[in-house]
């Protein structure tokens, strides 16, 4: 694998994987590093999907390895734990135990998921979208923004394309894209590398450029000592009135309907569908990736009125649905199916090789973008 792809490996910690953790935690800071005395290297790609795993906890008695499919228990071997493991391709979320404690591995890409930090590998698959060239990048910037809604300081990611700094007079049109349930707004930059997919589609004359507005959408509140997130309501809420007012006034965008979008995964979906179908007069195109027009989570239905899935795909100028072949949420996907062919909501719908997971996600917007703001 090329230097240039190993960029794909990007956790939400190291742009690079350095590989120098000192085994002894006392040593001084020093730019040359003896082999024996750093951890070994963790893992090694050594066939399709199967991954050699070389983890160094001289003093566990048990170690056990999950994916979100897969149970391995390694062996020891030394000072280390080792097994091959067919762990398949695309993003591999890790779930590490060492004497049945759960840890996050410093030597294993950190990302975020189910609410807490994770450990995770990539294997990219032989039609994977991601391809990290030398073409021209865009920006990923944090910006921060006072909710009352949440209470809180929110943070957002924003992927601002090429041409931003240099084409001082352009404005953009605007894609609003969000994450799953129990990730966070890094997500579709650390696991999905939507920046990357962006920058490809863009360079080749595929795609418009956009911007890229990306929340947190596990909007939290605690109450009577307990926490709870109201990922629909007080998220549209905050979308409608304080983010996308906070883009428009920051960012060089076009504030028309026809230069705004809406997309998401798995809640993110929900999202979409709830926010898409009840406020249409503000977006164009509307992308459900793996995606719900009913809220499987909280059952929320206010969006479901047979008048606005009427004129849904009258008001939305392109409406894009996608599921993965495998997916464990396929009956629900059928559903909706049947759902918008009742109300006669026309749109796109895909169905790709893959489960509930970011090989399918990374198909979705690398298509979906395809179609977006274009005449």
């Amino acid at each position: 694998m090329s230097k240039m792809n190993d960029i794909s490996h990007v956790t939400g910690l190291s742009f690079t994987a350095m590989n120098i953790i000192p085994k002894n935690k006392e040593m001084k800071p020093v730019f040359h590093y003896a082999f024996e005395k750093i951890w070994p290297k963790a893992y090694e790609i050594v066939g399709e999907g199967v991954v050699r795993f070389h983890l160094y906890y001289p003093n566990a008695q048990k170690v056990v390895l999950q994916t979100y499919t897969d149970c391995f228990e390694l062996k020891k071997d030394g000072d280390c734990w080792t097994a091959d493991c067919n762990v398949g391709t695309g993003f591999i979320g890790i779930m590490l135990s060492v004497d049945n404690i759960d840890v996050i591995c410093p030597a294993l890409p950190i990302g975020f998921g189910g609410n807490k930090p994770i450990n995770f590998i990539e294997i990219l698959e032989k039609d994977a979208v991601i391809k990290i060239s030398d073409c021209p990048h865009g920006s990923v910037v944090m910006d921060y923004m006072k909710s009352s809604v949440s209470g809180r300081m929110e943070r957002i990611y924003i992927y601002l394309p090429p041409s931003y700094n240099s084409h001082t007079e352009k404005k953009y049109p605007v894609l609003y894209l969000q994450h799953g349930h129990g990730e966070n707004e890094t997500a579709w930059v650390n696991q999905g590398k939507v920046n990357f997919i962006f920058d490809e589609l863009i360079a080749k004359g595929k795609a418009v450029e956009p911007i890229i507005v990306m929340c947190n959408g596990m909007v939290l509140f605690e109450k009577e000592n307990e926490f709870y997130v109201d990922a629909i309501e007080a998220f549209e809420k905050m979308l409608i009135e304080e983010v996308i007012p906070f883009i428009e006034n920051k960012y060089r965008v076009n504030a028309e309907k026809k230069y705004r979008a809406m997309a998401g995964l798995s809640m993110g979906s929900i999202q979409t569908s709830v926010i898409t179908l009840k406020h249409q007069y503000l977006f164009d195109y509307a992308g459900i990736f793996s995606g719900f027009v009913r809220d499987i989570l909280s059952d929320y239905d206010k969006h479901l009125h047979p008048e606005l899935l009427k004129t849904y795909s009258k008001n939305i100028k392109y409406i894009f649905r996608a599921m993965g072949k495998n997916d464990i949420f396929m009956k629900a996907f059928l559903s909706d199916d049947k759902l918008l062919k009742d109300n006669g909501v026309v749109h796109e719908r895909i169905i790709y090789e893959g489960y509930h997971e970011w090989n399918v996600w990374q198909h979705c917007i690398n298509d979906f973008a395809q179609k977006l703001f274009k005449e």
